[in-house]
């Protein structure tokens, strides 16, 4: 199955994908197992046969993955009610073309800078 770079133009957030279950445009669902977890394909009947993938909205360019299968399906069961889905193992997440990298990257961000949130009281 050759991959496409994840980007804005063919990402899907959570609330569309529900969305898209409720209307019964949802055609398939499709889990990709990977080293690192498990993220999410989808393809949609208004867009014939691209493939879409779930990400959030901190990281359009980036599949949100899940570490865990079980965790996932009932995930999926819950959020997205469908019939079944397939899953495709020994994938790799998708490739970043290079100014996604930097964009994402550790080299972008400001030095000296304290990552910890602050707690209301």
């Amino acid at each position: 199955m050759q991959l496409q770079t994840c980007s804005t133009e063919n990402s899907i957030l959570e609330a569309d994908l529900g969305n898209a279950v409720l209307q019964r445009t949802l055609d398939k669902l499709k889990v990709m197992e990977t080293d690192d977890g498990f993220y999410v394909v989808v393809q949609v009947r208004w867009a014939g046969d691209k493939d879409w993938y779930l990400t959030t909205r901190r990281d359009r360019h980036m599949p949100k993955v899940f570490k865990d299968l079980k965790r996932l399906n009932d995930h999926l069961r819950e959020f997205y009610p469908t019939d079944s889905f397939e899953l495709f193992r020994g994938m790799t997440l998708p490739p970043q073309s290079g100014s996604e990298k930097n964009d994402s990257g550790d080299s972008s961000k400001p030095t000296g800078t304290s990552s910890k949130t602050k707690r209301a009281k």
